[in-house]
């Protein structure tokens, strides 16, 4: 007997919607992760986070022709073994493709079944794309009976049959995560009747259903089960569990509350719109995966991200929406033993700025109003807070000036009137006002972290004017205006130098730990936060997004965001007819004097001390990358290509990818002194690939034409991950992380498309000759495609505006819908007439023969 052997099951395709919970298909065939019951890793409640009311052993189906088989590449059970009713057994093989929001599997025996399962995955319609349901079609060549069963998740609950449906609920405390909830199993095929157990299905059972072809219902209510005949037989299994509390007790609930009040009505809703959701999900699946011009392995690991937004997201009844940073997997096997490698935040870390700066444009174009919300749900410092009190003294001219007045008036700190006055009187002296700050994350019960990061308000300002610009919202900019001037304000005040970011001590987690090393132990009362005694800054505020990795003055990463976030502010400013006039060319030139080697930016430079780390950062020009994806640059050509290929050279290692830090030498400090004066031996941050960077990383290269080496960067993620098992779950800070969200921008990469919503000015300038592809973009989506011989814009959903063309050929005509529309040049192609392209609408761009 030869067996081989893939080890393929560490993730899945999850199945829900956005916010509602999932359940994960895998490979095998069987259901993996139920969390649709606000439990497990999805969880904030400490008591329900390993809490899992339904597992992978829990729920089944079977298929019967001839024979009997259950429909899963994992086992005999549910009452069968070698042993006993061996006719009731696994099939041999199973087919499994994962193309989220889609999954198929086929099951291969004496006879076949296909399954195809989604849950409806659309973009621009948030609503059907929030709908707690995950759909299963199962199709064979002929007549076949299915049997799903489904562990009551509710002790002592019970299970109602109803036509075609099964409801499964249960009496639970309030404080249960499943309160006022419920299960919904329904059918859509030729014959459907449902039953229910007192037990898991035993022999006798399966010996009655063989025998006679009845399912043998017994009285309780442990176990339920439908059965549905028909060549092409449709599962819907939806629910409701409105209970989503938080660790303050407040419910946040699910966004599906505003349209259903129990499982039964969304699951005749999704009957009843069947059609559209499987069609528009199908089309949007067809259009990502299945591109030319481009590999389709590529599109593969593209679309595999799709994955964190429903695996990874809350959406309140409110409307509140967020992301985990990362998921911390209490299901995985992988997190106990002795080789454990998933980990991720214990407790809540939504909407993480630094993280998000990667992540956002794929939210911008599938759910535009979802990346408002989260830019609209962001905190900053406000004036006359605690938190403006406490970063307002971190900084070292404010404290040495409180200090001054504590002497004079030891009252100040017990009187919290005084105390605002007091420092808001300091701060309007030294300028140091944190007033701006923007928070890192949303921690438990909803609240904020902290406000640590220098890089957050530079990366806060680029994503609001991202999604300002491609969706063309001025009332979105303007009403977020303020916030992102202090953020700039406030970052100028504080944390500059000539101009530049300067990071300040302490500046990197391992720095901090390191330094108590060095102190050894410390009387329990004296050592929470000893090492600002020994930093320039009492608390840390020059953290950035490599937070275990210390950059210290003028650093390539931070320095080409900051001069990114004022070449944006500017032109923001410039759209509202206001002016701000930031002098970012200037501090170009200052950037390139105290870092541009001749190959690439050094990873820092500190002006004071004289100190120089030589490191290649990945993400030194994911500034500049931002401004690419807003049409504008700041940086010469050459400059840009020369780093690039600094980061293929150097950072790129074979069978490991696109490590975040790398020294020209080949030099790895894995636990060693980095290569700079300051004493600190490295974290393991420096010397790792994270695919979110590398995703990037490969999306600039396409940007700036070089395909071949991105596609390198893209096959050693592709392979590691595949590997692992984990092709479907991208780890960091735990599973599911959302960095690697960034992988969508390489459709736009792949097809040289920018928008400005302003204008309604779209740009192509593909880096391939040819390419068919998805169109995405905040107001609608479709299908693009570029030749030789022209564009194409076809549009499946809402609409595209398009006034101003800027493309690598000049046209000769332009159609809408077959109909010419005149142009005339000036500088890009300009139509005479805007146009507006709707559903099932067409702009067609005609090149001259031989161009």
């Amino acid at each position: 007997m030869k067996y081989i052997h893939s080890y393929v099951l560490g993730s899945g395709v999850p199945l829900g919607g956005l916010g509602t919970g999932s359940l994960e298909l895998r490979a095998d065939g069987r259901l993996y992760e139920w969390t649709i019951f606000n439990n497990g890793g999805y969880a904030e409640r400490q008591e329900f986070r390993n809490t899992y009311y339904i597992t992978e052993m829990d729920s089944f189906i079977v298929a019967k022709q001839s024979k009997v088989r259950l429909l899963q590449g994992y086992n005999y059970y549910h009452g069968s073994s070698p042993y006993a009713l061996p006719w009731l057994r696994p099939v041999r093989q199973v087919e499994f493709v994962g193309e989220p929001p889609l999954a198929t599997a086929k099951f291969i025996d004496d006879f076949t079944v296909d399954m195809r399962a989604f849950s409806p995955f659309i973009p621009l319609d948030t609503k059907n794309s929030s709908l707690p349901v995950a759909v299963f079609t199962l199709s064979s060549t002929s007549p076949t009976e299915f049997v799903f069963g489904i562990k009551n998740p509710f002790e002592g609950g019970s299970i109602k049959p109803e036509g075609d449906t099964l409801t499964f609920s249960g009496n639970v405390t309030p404080g249960d995560p499943r309160y006022r909830g419920e299960l919904c199993l329904s059918a859509i095929a030729d014959e459907v009747s449902g039953y229910t157990t007192g037990k898991q299905p035993d022999q006798y059972f399966w010996g009655r259903y063989k025998s006679e072809g009845e399912i043998n219902a017994s009285e309780g209510h442990s176990y339920g089960l439908l059965r549905a005949k028909g060549r092409e037989v449709t599962f819907l299994l939806s629910w409701y569990f409105p209970n989503h509390v938080l660790s303050d007790g407040r419910v946040l609930g699910h966004y599906y509350e505003n349209f259903f009040t129990g499982c039964k009505g969304v699951n005749d809703y999704v009957r009843s719109n069947l059609a559209y959701l499987r069609d528009k999900t199908v089309q949007f699946h067809d259009l990502l995966y299945r591109p030319k011009g481009v590999e389709e392995w590529v599109a593969d690991l593209v679309g595999s991200q799709l994955t964190t937004l429903v695996k990874s997201t809350w959406f309140g009844k409110d409307g509140w929406f967020g992301i985990w940073e990362g998921y911390y997997n209490t299901a995985d096997e992988r997190k106990n033993g002795i080789y454990p490698y998933t980990g991720g935040p214990v407790h809540t870390a939504l909407n993480t700025i630094d993280v998000l700066t990667y992540a956002i444009y794929s939210l911008l174009v599938l759910f535009p109003d979802l990346a408002k919300r989260v830019m609209l749900q962001t905190n900053s410092i406000t004036e006359g807070t605690p938190e403006h009190v406490i970063y307002s003294l971190a900084f070292n001219e404010n404290r040495s000036r409180f200090l001054d007045r504590l002497e004079k008036d030891p009252s100040i700190p017990t009187d919290f009137g005084k105390l605002k006055e007091t420092v808001n009187e300091i701060v309007k002296e030294t300028g140091k006002d944190p007033k701006g700050r923007v928070a890192h994350y949303v921690t438990d019960g909803l609240y904020v972290d902290g406000y640590q990061r220098v890089d957050l308000n530079p990366e806060f300002v680029l994503m609001w004017y991202l999604i300002s610009k491609m969706t063309g919202d001025t009332e979105f900019l303007r009403g977020l205006y303020e916030k992102a001037s202090l953020a700039i304000e406030t970052t100028f005040k504080t944390q500059t130098l000539d101009g530049l970011i300067y990071h300040s001590l302490p500046a990197g987690l391992e720095w901090i730990r390191y330094v108590y090393s060095v102190l050894g132990r410390l009387p329990r009362p004296d050592s929470s936060n000893a090492y600002g005694l020994l930093a320039r800054d009492l608390l840390p505020l020059s953290i950035q997004t490599y937070d275990d990795w210390t950059m210290l003055g003028i650093s390539s990463f931070t320095s080409i965001l900051w001069i990114a976030s004022l070449q944006a502010f500017n032109e923001a400013s410039e759209v509202l007819g206001k002016h701000a006039g930031y002098e970012y060319e200037k501090l170009v030139q200052k950037l390139e004097e105290y870092l541009w080697n001749g190959e690439y930016f050094d990873l820092w430079f500190d002006p004071l001390s004289g100190f120089r780390d030589k490191a290649s950062c990945a993400s030194q020009l994911l500034g500049h990358w931002y401004s690419t994806l807003l049409g504008a640059k700041f940086l010469e050509d050459e400059i840009v290509k020369k780093a690039l290929e600094s980061i293929i050279k150097y950072n790129l290692k074979e069978e490991e990818g696109v490590i975040n830090g790398a020294y020209p030498d080949g030099y790895r400090p894995l636990g060693r002194a980095y290569r700079n004066p300051l004493n600190l031996p490295s974290s393991p941050q420096f010397d790792t690939p994270w695919s979110g960077v590398e995703f990037y990383v490969a999306s600039h290269l396409v940007m700036e034409g070089k395909v071949e080496d991105a596609k390198r960067v893209l096959r050693e993620v592709y392979d590691r991950y595949a590997v692992a098992g984990n092709f479907w779950d991208h780890l960091e800070w735990g599973s599911h992380y959302m960095r690697p969200l960034s992988a969508l921008t390489l459709v736009p990469a792949f097809e040289g498309l920018t928008y400005d919503g302003f204008s309604k000015t779209i740009t192509i300038t593909p880096p391939v000759d040819e390419i068919t592809w998805a169109l995405l973009l905040p107001s609608g989506w479709g299908k693009l495609e570029y030749s030789g011989k022209g564009v194409k814009l076809e549009v499946i959903k809402g609409e595209v505006g398009v006034k101003r063309l800027r493309l690598k050929k000049d046209p000769v005509e332009v159609r809408f819908n077959g109909e010419k529309v005149g142009f005339k040049v000036s500088g890009a192609v300009e139509l005479e007439r805007e146009v507006i392209a709707k559903e099932g609408d067409e702009v067609q761009i005609l090149f001259a023969e031989g161009q």
